[in-house]
């Protein structure tokens, strides 16, 4: 039995790393012909192989780490709070592109006012570009933006492979494990760090499905019901960011489980202290399900933000992506149930850690998919999404799907 125990244990330490990984982002010339395809088909190979490539090492030295998240979410009189009249995305066509203008140019000399009108919009989708077709093209567009670029959010947990560490670009979810999952609607946030822009870029987009989703969070806001929203802002919110499935060898310890469960606690705190860069509480939980685990729970926080910049208010809360019975709910029962599978399971509760009714998820879930823009993408498109006022998500799909994404300070 000790030798077990000691072996159960090497093993659950050995994988914390892991196991906080969460599921919870030139001047132009158009070749033509058969010289244009090759060259694009070329492109795409070797797009295909550098994702292949990408590591889940994603300490990017080179830039610097997420901001912190800036919170202003006291005192927000919600029955003020207004719908937009705005639609999601602005669309940037190259053909609608003045005659003479090549894209470099365009972009230089229209850099304030596309950084002006995502601010005010919540998103831009540049369209038929060619630049943005390679990574040198696509670091060169947001160079020309002067955008700054950041770690992920979650790069001390691993949770976005990077594909280039030169253009910051990690890679989106494009796993084929993860294709028939729904990837719910979301910030790039967690407590304590936040990126203020992201920009996705498609490389080769799926046979089917896969397209990027896009959420007006100011939106939300009014469309949900105002019960639903009034209880989740006054009670706050608390999301169980992973699990730690390792321990169910416990229950059958006898006497020995209350005396071990505090020393293997105590040491998983030091790990993910030492290692994650968030701010984590780890709670035993049990049920006959899923036995004897410890849940992370970051800390309490607001559903809803102001805005940075405007100090508008908006829905700032990852419940479609994190609730567990949401998820549950479109993708069925996962079918990977044990081992790494169980390190992402996720779930949101209120500030207490009392439970959401079923009933008020739904809610939740109903007026996201009313709200839901489906942007397919197409090889070299860009789409500029501010975090703080737009969340993003991913449909469902098949064959090879090359997306990827930087995020900016």
């Amino acid at each position: 039995m000790v030798a077990t125990t000691f072996s159960c244990a090497t093993l659950a330490f050995a994988m914390l790393p892991l196991s906080l990984s969460l599921v919870l982002p030139s001047s132009m010339s158009i070749t033509r012909g058969s010289e244009r395809r090759g060259r694009l088909a070329m492109a795409v190979a070797e797009k295909g192989s550098e994702f292949a490539k990408a590591s889940f090492d994603t300490s990017i030295d080179e830039i610097p780490k997420c901001p912190l998240t800036q919170w202003d979410a006291d005192n927000i009189d919600l029955a003020s709070a207004s719908a937009p009249a705005r639609t999601l995305p602005l669309e940037v066509i190259r053909s609608s592109l003045p005659v003479g203008v090549n894209e470099e140019e365009y972009i230089l000399q229209n850099k304030e006012a596309l950084k002006q009108q995502l601010t005010e919009i919540g998103s831009i989708w540049l369209r038929g570009f060619e630049l943005m077709k390679t990574t040198e093209g696509f670091q060169r567009f947001y160079e020309l933006l002067e955008l700054e670029p950041c770690q992920d959010p979650l790069a001390s947990v691993g949770a976005r492979a990077v594909v280039n560490k030169k253009s910051a670009m990690y890679e989106a979810v494009n796993k084929p494990s993860r294709a028939r999952f729904f990837v719910g609607m979301h910030n790039e946030s967690t407590n304590k760090r936040t990126n203020r822009l992201g920009a996705f870029v498609c490389f080769k987009q799926a046979e089917t499905g896969g397209e990027f989703l896009l959420l007006d969070g100011r939106k939300m806001l009014n469309d949900i019901p105002s019960e639903v929203v009034n209880r989740l802002y006054e009670r706050g919110v608390r999301f169980s960011n992973a699990e730690l499935p390792f321990f169910d060898f416990l229950r059958n310890a006898g006497p020995l489980k209350p005396v071990l469960q505090p020393v293997f606690k105590g040491v998983a705190e030091l790990a993910v202290g030492a290692k994650i860069d968030m701010e984590l509480e780890l709670r035993w939980d049990e049920n006959e399900k899923d036995g004897l685990r410890l849940l992370a729970f970051s800390p309490p926080q607001s559903p809803i933000n102001r805005h940075p910049e405007t100090g508008l208010p908006a829905w700032f809360c990852n419940v479609h992506s994190h609730s567990r019975y949401l998820r549950d709910q479109r993708d069925g029962d996962l079918p990977e149930t044990s081992g790494a599978s169980k390190l992402n399971r996720t779930n949101m509760f209120y500030g207490d850690l009392g439970e959401i009714s079923e009933e008020d998820l739904r809610a939740i879930d109903e007026a996201t998919m009313r709200n839901l823009v489906y942007v397919p993408m197409q090889q070299g498109d860009v789409v500029l999404v501010d975090n703080y006022q737009v969340m993003h998500g991913r449909a469902k799909f098949t064959g090879e799907r090359l997306h990827a994404v930087t995020w900016f300070q």
